[in-house]
């Protein structure tokens, strides 16, 4: 397993982190405690030593399900943990007060019931699980509480998740020094943060952890026509009808990437740390065979640089496929941004986009 720094973190991480969202048991379909712990044993067997949850995940029980793990081993791991909104509100609402979403002491109170949950004295990095870029000018109170968190030893680093579609929401923070990593939606089919986010972030030393690298499965190279996902999965919104026709024409351009010795999935996660920029890219993890083969892309050579670039080609020219005039890009998941665009001002009504949009957020639905 190769390793990367957190920006100035000073956290030594490995490339390819265990994601631990399907293991708080919601949002993911039916999900085994047993098969979670052994596939957090696998990962860490092989070198994974960074590892993201949410109190959300679960409310609490995926954290409760890594402390449970750490404690039967000897070897120290990297927790970056989440505390979610307390208006259980992830979309931000234009207008919506950072006071009302944060209040300083909802922030500490989740960091407390993390450090429980977890069994730990520190939190490695702790994030705000949803930001509006509206809040940097509204963060003091909060950015106060984060540095006496920091100071009672309580946190080491502090960052923000940001929403799928919003890689520059947080750019004026990272200017003025405020927040240590940014966790930001990264992947073969949605590559805006390349240039909206990791210049100045490479250039102010703000780690980068790359989330949702597979596109929720997509890059795995499985989906099919008949695909369907049931229960709770949350993927039965989004790949679905014109949005799982077009992810598939759009997968099957990428394959170009892939050989006898690199599947797609393992090409895909090699793709996101092309990137310098990228300290981890953190996959979601299920099972053993997911951890082994998810930790196969920190291993071995790199991409090779003229694949890299040929995908971003790809994803610039909508991998050949038609471009759809929308009114507004709310409405388009991210995986469908780059075949979407904004009909220019004073024009008749634009076309409806084709892919499906997601749902609407239900209450407690992680973005």
């Amino acid at each position: 397993m190769r390793y990367r720094w957190l920006g100035k973190t000073g956290l030594n991480i490995s490339e390819i982190g265990f994601g631990a969202w399907a293991i708080g048991g919601a949002w993911w379909g039916p999900q085994d405690d047993q098969d979670s712990r052994l596939a957090l044993h696998q990962a860490l067997d092989l070198g994974v030593n960074f590892i993201d949850t949410a109190w959300v995940y679960g409310d609490g029980h995926s954290e409760k399900l890594i402390g449970s793990v750490l404690r039967e081993r000897r070897e120290k791991a990297v927790i970056a943990t989440k505390v979610p909104p307390k208006t259980w509100n992830w979309e931000g609402p234009p207008g919506a007060a950072l006071e009302e979403a944060f209040p300083a002491d909802w922030v500490a109170q989740k960091a407390e019931e993390s450090l429980r949950n977890l069994g730990v004295e520190r939190l490695d990095v702790l994030q705000l699980h949803t930001w509006l870029q509206a809040w940097n000018t509204q963060a003091g109170p909060l950015l106060a509480a984060v540095e006496k968190l920091k100071r009672a030893g309580k946190i080491r680093a502090f960052g923000l998740s940001l929403k799928d579609k919003e890689p520059a929401a947080a750019n004026d923070l990272i200017r003025w020094r405020q927040i240590d990593t940014l966790q930001v939606f990264f992947n073969l089919l949605y590559q805006e943060p390349i240039e909206e986010l990791f210049p100045v972030a490479r250039a102010y030393g703000v780690g980068i952890i790359a989330r949702v690298p597979m596109a929720f499965g997509a890059l795995s190279g499985r989906f099919r026509a008949g695909t369907r996902f049931g229960g709770d999965d949350h993927r039965a919104r989004l790949y679905v009808g014109e949005g799982l026709k077009t992810t598939l024409k759009k997968v099957d351009k990428l394959k170009f990437l892939s050989s006898r010795d690199l599947p797609l999935a393992e090409a895909a996660l090699k793709w996101t740390l092309a990137f310098p920029e990228v300290s981890t890219s953190i996959t979601g993890i299920r099972n053993p065979l997911q951890a082994r083969v998810n930790a196969a892309a920190g291993e071995g050579k790199p991409l090779a640089a003229p694949l890299a670039r040929k995908a971003r080609d790809l994803y610039r020219k909508n991998f050949g496929l038609p471009v759809v005039r929308v009114a507004s890009l709310d409405a388009v998941p991210a995986v469908f941004i780059s075949g979407a665009r904004l009909a220019p001002k004073g024009k008749a009504k634009a076309k409806k986009a084709r892919p499906q949009p997601a749902a609407k957020n239900k209450k407690r639905k992680k973005k």
